[in-house]
């Protein structure tokens, strides 16, 4: 007798941001989300709790390329906890699945994108 078998799931992933938003993180972040979610499968948490936005354009930005990835039918949620981040969310990404104390326990792994910026200033000495 033939039983299907359940194919197993991929535990969730977080991805945290840390340093500071521009135009390179955001870059950085749509080519490292298409290494870590396929479509097949997954979950990739986006951590934003220690990032510092210099422009709301950025934020933009980023949230464009989350519901790019969700478009090409990867599973990629804002993990939104700072107030900005909520409402943005709200505004943005309205459909995006609840992230949850559950899914945030289930996370096995986390990668850690870390960006700082020069600001071009030569050092006196």
């Amino acid at each position: 007798m033939y039983a299907p078998q359940p194919l197993p799931v991929p535990a969730p992933v977080t991805l945290r941001l840390i340093g500071i938003l521009d135009a390179d993180l955001v870059t950085s972040f749509t080519g490292l989300t298409d290494d870590l979610v396929h479509p097949a499968g997954g979950t990739l948490l986006v951590d934003v709790r220690d990032l510092h936005v210099p422009a709301e354009a950025h934020m933009d930005a980023l949230v464009g390329a989350i519901r790019s990835a969700r478009a090409a039918g990867r599973d990629v949620r804002l993990d939104a906890k700072s107030l900005p981040w909520r409402r943005l969310l709200k505004a943005e990404l309205s459909a995006q699945p609840l992230v949850d104390a559950p899914l945030r326990a289930a996370v096995r792994r986390t990668v850690i994108m870390a960006h700082s910026a020069q600001n071009g200033k030569k050092k006196k000495r």
